[in-house]
């Protein structure tokens, strides 16, 4: 080879390999640049850091059930509550809007780390007709690598990139940028003291409490709020104004089925629990709901699994109230604790070998569930304007041999009623002129025939 082959041979060499020291430079600055703004951005004190944080500093204790799930979960299920009926040492998992891969990917956890005898998963009817909530399954997945070791967590990443939701599409990027879909929203501010919390040793629990100073700490993972829930707006609390009625997807149906085998695969007990909601919230989807929750039954039962839809115990058993719930999906703290005191003793029967069957309805009995509803759960009061005339409707949610009865108001801003646009009668619609200005605050009472009660349940209605 000549001298200047030979120089032009080094030279290509030097250049390629400045080439790499360049690209791997830039990658230690990008990726450094990333954790900063991860660090800075990425709000300290979430549910998942909660969950997570407890998990992991329970390393070395032991767990023999875990609760996972989305927030009708975390918020409904008191692990402390199990424990001190069953002796059980349980922890929570469960996070708002957590998908069913996350919670299968819980379950892995759970179940290498601990050997877990008992898998609690709650989940409702959105769990499984909807799709996952990118923001929510990143966090999760990022905030479960943030607490292992580097092996574990490229694991969990790789996991994570490699679903065809996220290999297929720029969501890639939100797996390596968390703070894109989680991200401080007070200025300068709010990422001050978010930075000041991580490095003035503050926990994720008192970051929390920070964060949501409604939110009361209970232990175990889990937290909740003393909100109550108002029937009457009641359309606004129902899941379907949300969310449209689908089917469950094959999807869920599938990673249902993945959480299910590994538990029977482990010799872990995997119970799923339909969590409890309003009536009004459960009958709103119509013939919909036990037809798919049919689905979620028989996969769950054939697996060797407990299956429980808690909205169908008997009211001699169990029989919630409005008190009992923050909103139309969620329990209070009130209402966790007395739901969970009866799961408790469910999964107690259960465990003693008695025919728990009896305690609820079936899907097979669903006429016999409506019927069971021997009270007015909600009323809800629409209304539509056409040529200065407002026409109001009122849909009554209660059992099939509920009697209802109506007395239209005006109100005020505050829901109380004013002048009355007609007394009670069976007719659930009246029309009034709209005022001048336009603004129109009405409210409809409802009570059952023959009561002599002001009203059961109300419900207002106001285009101002």
């Amino acid at each position: 080879m000549s001298r200047d082959a030979e120089e032009r041979a080094s030279g290509a060499q030097r250049s390629v390999s400045r080439c790499i020291v360049e690209t791997l430079v830039i990658l230690a600055i990008v990726v450094g640049l990333d954790v900063l703004l991860v660090y800075a951005l990425y709000p300290y004190g979430s549910t998942s850091e909660v969950v997570w944080s407890e998990y992991f500093s329970s390393a070395s204790q032991n767990i023999d059930a875990v609760v996972i799930g989305s927030s009708t979960a975390q918020r409904g299920i008191d692990p402390n509550v199990l424990d001190d009926t069953l002796g059980t040492s349980t922890l929570t998992l469960a996070t708002p809007a957590q998908p069913l891969e996350d919670s299968y990917l819980a379950v892995r956890e759970v179940i290498s780390g601990h050997r877990v005898s008992r898998v609690i998963l709650g989940l409702d009817y959105e769990t499984m007709s909807l799709d996952a909530w990118d923001k929510a399954n990143v966090t999760y997945v990022q905030t479960k690598a943030a607490y292992e070791s580097l092996p574990k967590a490229i694991g969990d990443y790789l996991g994570l990139l490699s679903s065809s939701e996220y290999s297929s599409s720029s969501k890639f990027l939100e797996v390596l940028s968390p703070w894109m879909l989680a991200h401080e929203k007070g200025g300068v501010q709010g990422i001050e003291n978010n930075v000041r919390m991580r490095l003035d040793g503050t926990t994720p629990i008192q970051a929390a409490k920070v964060r949501e100073p409604s939110w009361t700490y209970v232990g175990k993972g889990y937290g909740n709020y003393d909100y109550l829930l108002d029937t009457s707006k009641a359309r606004v609390s129902m899941s379907t104004t949300s969310h449209p009625i689908e089917d469950f997807t094959d999807e869920n149906m599938d990673t249902l089925q993945k959480i299910a085998d590994v538990c029977r695969e482990n010799g872990a007990q995997l119970v799923v629990v339909v969590t409890t909601r309003p009536a009004f919230n459960v009958l709103c989807y119509g013939d919909a709901y036990p037809k798919q929750m049919t689905r979620v039954r028989d996969l769950v039962q054939a697996a060797g699994g407990v299956f429980l839809d808690a909205n169908l115990l008997k009211r001699s058993y169990y029989a919630p109230t409005a008190t009992d719930f923050a909103d139309g999906e969620h329990l209070n703290a009130t209402g966790a604790k007395s739901f969970s005191a009866t799961l408790a003793n469910y999964l107690e029967r259960f465990d003693a070998g008695e025919d728990v069957s009896e305690l609820s309805y079936s899907y097979e009995d669903w006429s016999d569930y409506l019927a069971s509803i021997d009270y007015i759960s909600a009323v809800t009061l629409d209304g539509s304007v056409e040529d200065g005339v407002a026409t109001l409707v009122a849909t009554p949610y209660m059992g099939t041999n509920v009697q209802v009865e109506y007395k239209f108001c005006l109100c005020d801003s505050d829901g109380n009623a004013t002048d009355v646009l007609r007394d009670w009668s069976s007719d659930t619609t009246v029309s009034c002129p709209v005022p001048a200005d336009g603004g129109l605050s009405a409210r409809v009472d409802a009570r059952q025939v023959g009561s002599d009660v002001d009203f059961e349940s109300y419900g207002v209605w106001d285009n101002s």
